[in-house]
């Protein structure tokens, strides 16, 4: 829905450049302009934000022009400054460390949206509100460890994400056992097949540990900004029923590469030893070409399950942070 503002202000911006100025002081900002950066073509870096508007500046060493504008709508077609995400899941109750992600991720969002300029909504296990109505109010939906199960609250979400809203999920909600995908045990076709493309959940490590993971590419907005290689912040990894790395959809951004010598996860049980994994390509996060969203595996923090006590967080990882706040802004700027 934000496509065609988008190219409309891009094309306005790039009409009001190359067309003849229409003041003697348009032309002379673009003579000193030129001047003072010996007359290359800019390289412009990320979008800067605050309040008022948003700026980036060139790359090029020495030269120090700047290309700053006011914000164009609500939330910014350049920078998405602004946009508003309604999120969803459960922080009492399941799983004791999903529940524990999903209370620090609501602290984390809170502040990065106070500090980013997003709204950020915490709806609970409430998805009543996964209906045509209220996402009409937000850019952004958030499963951060558990997705709908009614049909009328699938079939809202569908439509918002067919109508150009955008997702990020984390962890447990891509997680499906439903056998041989039958409909009428609760399998959701068009979510796990389709949307996510992985199918049911597979197999997975323990105990959660921190690993290497590696950036498949950095053409994707949620990636450009992260090292070759980054340590993650400690989680159970999962596997998945379909092979992702070889559907012409998916586009994966982060993958797990264990070796022999440096195994993911570290079961001490000798009966489970098949929850360490020594080889294999393991996709982590993804994205779907033929929507507007994000899948990261990451979501499960390190506790124990007998005194519940916490041992990790995963926004202790600067760089997965980096990762999980450009993918935000960069899917509200589709």
């Amino acid at each position: 829905r934000l496509r065609a503002a988008i190219q409309g202000a891009y094309m306005k911006k790039v009409f009001r450049f190359f067309c003849t100025a229409t003041s003697a002081a348009a032309i002379l900002a673009t003579v000193v302009s030129m001047s003072a950066c010996n007359n290359h073509e800019h390289v412009w870096g990320d979008w800067q934000h605050d309040a008022d508007g948003h700026w980036r500046v060139c790359t090029e060493e020495g030269c120090d022009a700047e290309d700053r504008e006011a914000h164009s709508g609500t939330p910014c077609v350049y920078c998405g400054y602004g946009f508003k995400a309604l999120s969803f899941g459960f922080t009492e109750g399941g799983d004791a460390a999903h529940a524990d992600f999903a209370r620090e991720a609501n602290e984390w969002f809170a502040a990065q949206g106070e500090a980013e300029g997003f709204t950020y909504d915490f709806a609970g296990t409430d998805f009543s509100k996964l209906n045509d109505d209220t996402l009409e109010n937000y850019d952004m939906v958030i499963f951060l460890n558990d997705r709908p199960s009614d049909p009328e609250q699938q079939a809202a979400f569908e439509r918002f994400i067919k109508g150009g809203g955008a997702w990020i999920g984390f962890h447990s909600c891509a997680f499906s056992l439903v056998e041989d995908h039958d409909e009428s045990r609760g399998y959701w076709s068009w979510y796990q097949d389709d949307f996510l493309a992985c199918g049911n959940y597979k197999n997975n490590t323990w105990n959660p540990t921190s690993e290497p993971l590696t950036v498949e590419t950095h053409e994707h907005f949620s990636t450009k900004n992260l090292p070759d290689v980054f340590q993650s912040a400690p989680c159970e990894w999962y596997g998945w029923e379909y092979d992702l790395l070889n559907d012409d959809d998916v586009t994966v951004l982060l993958t797990l590469n264990p070796t022999q010598e440096d195994p993911a996860g570290d079961q001490p049980d000798p009966n489970k030893q098949y929850e360490i994994w020594y080889d294999g390509k393991h996709p982590i996060a993804w994205t779907n070409k033929n929507y507007n969203m994000l899948y990261t595996n990451m979501g499960h923090n390190l506790q124990s399950y007998n005194d519940f006590e916490k041992q990790s967080e995963t926004f202790s990882s600067e760089a997965q942070c980096r990762f999980i706040l450009d993918a935000m802004f960069g899917l509200v700027s589709q």
